[in-house]
């Protein structure tokens, strides 16, 4: 595809000889070059990079490379005077999305789960990432859980319970200061979702002994010091066991 070069334009070609790359940019990375490839093939997205009147790739290479890859045309628009420079500024302000923004993307879209997940987020003041390990029915998020969520694909598995489960923390909150600390917040909704642990039995507990709840480092130091006040002077045959994260 031969293609008459005009600056300030998006084009395309399919000469991918007439790119080259600054030197001191940063290195390609194949892995990031795959994912790209595979999200531009699955949405056919067109993303043009940016080049300098020398045709060397000022932004883009790793999608430059994951067009080729495709043996697709390849989108581009050629800036005068860009340099190496240029670049790296560039990428010192360059910002990736936050969870809220991801969420409120989808929200404008009125993706319903997303609706509600917004509800959620907006109702009892939890960040968006506490908030979908609660919706998720899990009590965690991983790898695959966020790249699903920044996708529009996140699905709420029980509303109701992660009704309860944010007012049971916040229930907290008026007996222990850290009762939002994100690694309290996490070892309470795994405990909620333990169907050893009794809310109730808790409760009474807490009201009764709250001392004996205290701040912590870390998720399960915090999910074992919920089962030593959950144990508190109870009878060896009604103490419970809290599962451990990661075991």
């Amino acid at each position: 595809m031969e293609v008459t070069l005009e600056k300030n334009k998006v084009q395309y070609t399919t000469d991918y000889n007439i790119f080259s790359y600054l030197v001191g940019n940063r290195d390609i990375v194949n892995k990031h070059v795959k994912d790209l490839s595979a999200e531009i093939d699955e949405r056919d997205l067109e993303i043009p990079i940016i080049v300098n009147e020398k045709m060397e790739v000022c932004d883009g290479q790793h999608r430059l490379e994951a067009y080729k890859a495709l043996d697709k045309p390849v989108p581009f628009i050629i800036k005068d005077g860009l340099e190496l420079t240029d670049i790296r500024k560039l990428n010192s302000v360059n910002r990736k999305w936050t969870m809220h923004e991801y969420m409120m993307s989808h929200f404008k879209l009125e993706v319903p789960d997303y609706v509600s997940l917004e509800w959620f987020v907006r109702t009892y003041g939890f960040s968006v990432s506490d908030s979908l390990a609660m919706l998720n029915g899990k009590g965690y998020t991983n790898t695959h859980d966020m790249k699903m969520f920044k996708e529009g694909k996140f699905v709420i598995h029980d509303l109701e319970k992660a009704k309860k489960t944010a007012t049971c923390i916040d229930y907290v909150g008026e007996y222990f200061i850290h009762y939002r600390k994100v690694s309290f917040i996490r070892a309470m909704i795994s405990v909620m979702n333990d169907p050893v642990f009794v809310w109730s039995i808790f409760e009474n507990k807490l009201k009764n002994f709250s001392s004996k709840l205290t701040n912590q480092g870390s998720r399960n130091d915090f999910i074992l010091n919920i089962e030593k006040l959950y144990n508190y002077k109870t009878s060896p045959e009604k103490r419970i066991r809290l599962k451990i994260y990661g075991t």
